[in-house]
């Protein structure tokens, strides 16, 4: 076993043919770039890239797997010249009802093995989001409905930014998760910290005993990948191994999250 660097919380800007997908995020912020600059400049060997519901993002990742440089493999996961694991993500934003009986909303993430498991979550959420081809839009669901169709596809769900004052669900929606995922909250097992938080903080809460914490960049742009960022025991990289990792199974684990301080934000 040996330790590795992940940020699982990467957007994308454009795709290759210059079609927005996050629109506050750089043009130059595309599937192919990030992976490159996952493998050249930054030491990450697992990135989760958190558009690839996009259809216009998909049809990317499909003409990338053709270049050569890239295949899926077994065990979930893309690899990028033998060097860095791409998990193919999707981050949705759910409708919730706040503990004031007030409409609140979170981000969730969103993470599946394989091309064509995302390919038929983002087929099925065609129903409940009006323009599946932008980043983050807004679902006519809850995070309890979401969780059942992502794990229709194989995927698992993982509150994201859960303490951020907007779009999250501690710091919009309640002040528990479990009266959001009521009998499904033992799915959640791991939860993102997010820039507006960190261990010690999260520690104070006693439902969160026996989660795993993980913290990533939320990159809008491609120096911005890893200012937050995740150390993980693992046997290799892949999709199954970063599943085993955040469940704590078998000696996988997280070792320690790194990021700033909150109160330098």
């Amino acid at each position: 076993m040996y330790e590795i660097f992940a940020d699982l919380h990467v957007h994308i800007g454009r795709t290759e043919n210059n079609k927005p997908i996050k629109i506050t995020a750089a043009k130059s912020l595309n599937f192919a770039n990030i992976a490159k600059e996952c493998k050249e400049r930054k030491g990450i060997s697992v990135v989760g890239i958190i558009d690839c519901a996009s259809p216009y993002v998909i049809e990317d990742i499909e003409n990338f797997l053709k270049t050569g440089d890239a295949y899926e493999i077994e065990d979930g996961g893309i690899i990028y010249k033998d060097k860095i694991c791409i998990i193919l993500g999707s981050e949705i934003e759910t409708s919730e009802i706040n503990d004031n009986g007030k409409t609140g909303s979170a981000h969730n993430l969103c993470y599946f093995p394989k091309l064509k498991d995302i390919k038929a979550f983002s087929k099925e959420m065609q129903k409940y989001i009006k323009n599946i081809t932008l980043s983050s839009q807004r679902a006519c669901i809850s995070a309890y409905e979401l969780v059942d169709i992502v794990e229709k596809y194989n995927g698992v769900l993982i509150p994201a930014h859960c303490f951020t004052p907007h779009k999250s669900f501690y710091g919009n929606c309640t002040d528990r998760l479990e009266k959001i995922f009521k009998e499904k909250y033992n799915k959640i097992f791991a939860i993102e910290l997010g820039l507006s938080s960190d261990t010690f903080l999260a520690d104070t809460i006693s439902e969160l005993e026996g989660k795993t914490f993980i913290t990533n960049s939320d990159a809008h742009s491609l120096p911005k990948i890893a200012r937050e960022y995740n150390k993980i025991l693992v046997n290799d990289i892949s999709y199954k191994e970063l599943m085993m990792a955040l469940k704590n199974q078998e000696n996988r684990k997280v070792i320690k999250n790194y990021g700033l301080d909150p109160k330098l934000r």
